[in-house]
């Protein structure tokens, strides 16, 4: 069974009690995501912030939210939530589930999949102002994850990020580059060779 600490975000086999290198971890490790240069106390806020809006979504889903005690600055992003599912119709059928690869030995928690005019879907929820470009990286690994060993209905067919804006408006984005998987693989590949060299 994989575990993820919700404090360090590390991944562990319990079974063996060794660490899997996780989605995110390794794409910041590798180094294509740099936030050395960030305020520390600002970005602190903004992953705060991140992850509160995150609970919230997630809560409203799993019909687990008490908007009575919802913070009012969560408000307009759930609201934007709530309308990006209404518009797309979206279904869902998991949130906020790990993903481990067996063949390539990493695990993530992805935010949703569900299904879009009946197509089995991966999204990513964002509340930046901004979009990494490693969205794409990250989104084709828990789809890969998730995939592995499935049959053809049972794999996931896209991958979106929907962009949560505090105005209470929503963006979306699809990403359908076949070689994002690859680019993660190498970043895992660089991971994997610091772990073994004590870097």
């Amino acid at each position: 069974m994989i575990i993820c600490d919700p404090e360090t975000h590390i991944y562990t086999d319990t079974d063996t009690g060794r660490v899997i290198p996780g989605v995110t971890n390794s794409i910041e490790e590798a180094g294509l995501s740099d936030f050395s240069k960030a305020n520390p106390d600002v970005l602190k806020r903004a992953q705060e912030f991140g992850k509160a809006v995150h609970t919230a979504c997630h809560l409203h889903d799993i019909n687990d939210l008490d908007m009575g005690s919802l913070d009012p600055a969560l408000k307009p992003y759930l609201h934007a939530w709530l309308k990006w599912e209404k518009d797309t119709g979206f279904i869902l059928e998991s949130s906020e589930q790990i993903v481990y690869s067996k063949i390539y030995r990493y695990a993530g928690t992805y935010d949703r999949i569900g299904r879009i005019d009946g197509i089995k879907t991966l999204i990513d929820i964002k509340s930046g102002t901004t979009l990494p470009k490693t969205i794409a990286l990250q989104t084709a690994a828990y789809m890969e994850a998730h995939n592995e060993g499935k049959i053809r209905e049972g794999k996931i067919k896209r991958r979106l990020v929907v962009q949560l804006l505090e105005k209470g408006t929503y963006r979306m984005q699809e990403y359908k580059e076949k070689s994002d998987f690859s680019v993660f693989l190498a970043c895992l590949n660089i991971v994997n060779w610091k772990k073994i060299n004590n870097l």
